[in-house]
């Protein structure tokens, strides 16, 4: 009943609305993308292939009164070598960790898999100074680029760079604000079990050229406290966050920066204390998972410098670096993306990783990437 659920919906979509013009109070828009992923060796004398085709579905129906509808979905076709040769990819690949099932295995035979999730679907209504959000949706309550203690709802990993939307959760939210950048927020996560479920405020306000924010609740069988800023010091951002979880007095925190140079490079770094980290087996498998506000990286403390630019008006490049300061962990991640046409964009990016903690989680470390986009 779930895919037909799923088949009525999507095929709805596409014969009423039309893309980014609002027909009977509907409107769409997506992307399908192409991502070829070569996993290598470090003397080339293994290389693994698997691929992705990927197509996302972004609607709104506006139901008047300040009432509105939103549902997207994702729909993937794996195949390649970790969809065969992993046990259990498919059933893996359609579980879906939230309070309602909102994903379907359409295909899921050795080396094939197709998934279609729905990570998007809440009614919402905004009036003058309240809004309210019930259902799936996602909750940033984050500052910082790479590391968020203050996301208590919907935390990911940076290297999943091919979900730019990030995950959704179940949750109620409700907003009151008032004046410039000032609002009290409450979320709540369901969960079928209670150590899973988040309930939390989280006040925003502003001073000068910095926008703060505290937040304070519940979280999987914790309480917590933390509070996160952002602004400026001269031309150059600087924000942060921290959050301390009791009663074991756990905190994690982040700190960062960025700068816009005149020749138009763009620089950033970020800092991570994850006090929450435990060096249990297999922990460094979690690396490309969505990880918990309490431990948000794979070693206690955590860096991340980028540096990017464009140096045609049809390139863009740039280069990070993530690691630790306490673990042998180091990620290099160079990337190159050219504008091929007017909503069709081309990627090549590599995730090399390097670290005697590393070493034996894979025995190809180096990711490369190359995906084409178009959206529409």
């Amino acid at each position: 009943m779930k895919a037909v659920y799923l088949s009525i919906w999507m095929i709805c979509c596409i014969l009423v609305g039309d893309p980014h013009q609002a027909v009977g109070q509907f409107q769409y828009k997506g992307y399908l993308k192409e991502l070829g992923a070569f996993s290598l060796s470090n003397d080339l004398s293994t290389i693994r292939f698997d691929n992705i085709v990927h197509h996302r579905l972004e609607t709104v129906w506006f139901v008047g009164e300040g009432f509105s509808i939103r549902a997207d979905v994702r729909n993937r076709w794996i195949s390649g070598y970790t969809a065969r040769e992993m046990p259990g990819y498919g059933e893996l690949t359609g579980t879906d960790p939230g309070f309602v099932d909102l994903s379907h295995n359409w295909v899921d035979r050795r080396g094939h898999v197709l998934n279609s999730s729905v990570d998007r679907l809440h009614g919402s209504w905004e009036g003058d100074a309240w809004e309210v959000h019930v259902g799936r949706q996602r909750l940033n309550w984050g500052k910082s680029m790479v590391w968020n203690p203050n996301d208590l709802f919907n935390t990911y990993s940076w290297l999943d760079f091919d979900y730019e939307e990030r995950p959704g959760t179940d949750a109620v939210r409700i907003q009151h604000h008032w004046g410039f950048a000032s609002s009290l927020e409450i979320g709540y996560r369901m969960a079928r079990d209670f150590d899973r479920t988040v309930l939390a405020g989280m006040w925003r306000g502003n001073t000068g050229t910095y926008d703060w924010q505290g937040i304070a609740g519940y979280y999987g069988g914790d309480w917590v406290l933390g509070g996160g800023w952002s602004g400026y010091i001269e031309s150059s951002g600087f924000k942060g966050e921290a959050s301390l979880f009791l009663p074991d007095g756990t905190l994690t925190a982040s700190v960062g920066g960025d700068h816009m140079l005149q020749s138009g490079v763009y620089l950033s770094g970020e800092l991570l204390y994850n006090g929450g980290f435990e060096d249990a087996p297999g922990s460094e498998a979690s690396l490309f998972q969505p990880p918990t506000a309490s431990n948000l990286f794979i070693a206690k403390s955590g860096y991340f410098v980028n540096a990017s630019g464009s140096p045609h008006p049809l390139v863009s490049a740039g280069v990070g670096l993530m690691g630790s300061f306490t673990r042998s962990v180091h990620i290099l991640i160079p990337q190159v993306s050219y504008s091929v046409a007017e909503n069709v964009d081309f990627l090549v990016l590599a995730q090399l990783l390097r670290g005697r903690t590393l070493r034996d989680l894979t025995d190809t470390p180096n990711g490369v990437y190359l995906r084409l986009k178009w959206s529409y």
